[in-house]
């Protein structure tokens, strides 16, 4: 395989031409990836929670503003579906730098820090924390922090630990 291909990596990694490809030789402990930012839709909020998640103090205002949130916030599936669609954004904006030879996530431990609100601008983060080889040929073992992170307080919204697979590099 040429360096340009292995550069490249494979197809399933969803790698635009001419953005790396890192696998699990490439990463070290604290290597750390930013994503873009969304602004959370109130819309989007309410048809979530009206099909999957109807609690009142995610579907109705005067109900939630009664609630211990004190106003309308999105219901955890919400949360994280927009940790996976900021997720998925490092893999495919052309501009993102880099992308990581992930083959899937094994274990998560995961964790709602604060409520989530409509107009509330977020931004995801994920960060090497450990890493092991693998039993299998081809592939290793990350331990990922990630957290979408509230971008007028600084603070995570939601955390999420995680083992992931990784391929490594083919040996020539």
């Amino acid at each position: 395989m040429s360096e340009d291909a292995a550069s490249q990596g494979p197809r399933w990694t969803g790698a635009p031409p001419g953005v790396p490809v890192l696998y699990y030789e490439d990463l070290e402990d604290g290597h750390e990836q930013w994503g873009g930012e969304i602004v959370v839709d109130r819309e989007e909020i309410l048809a979530h929670a009206k099909e999957y998640d109807p609690w009142p103090f995610h579907t109705d205002d005067e109900a939630a503003k009664a609630s211990v949130f004190g106003g309308l916030v999105a219901s955890g599936g919400y949360t994280i579906n927009l940790w996976f669609k900021l997720g998925h954004q490092l893999l495919n904006v052309e501009t993102m730098g880099e992308v990581w030879a992930l083959m899937g996530g094994i274990e998560w431990k995961l964790r709602f820090v604060r409520g989530v609100s409509p107009g509330m601008r977020l931004r995801f983060m994920r960060r090497v924390t450990g890493k092991r080889t693998s039993s299998k040929p081809g592939r290793g073992v990350l331990f990922l922090h990630s957290e979408i992170v509230d971008q007028d307080s600084g603070d995570p919204v939601m955390t999420i630990d995680e083992v992931a697979l990784i391929a490594r590099k083919a040996s020539d």
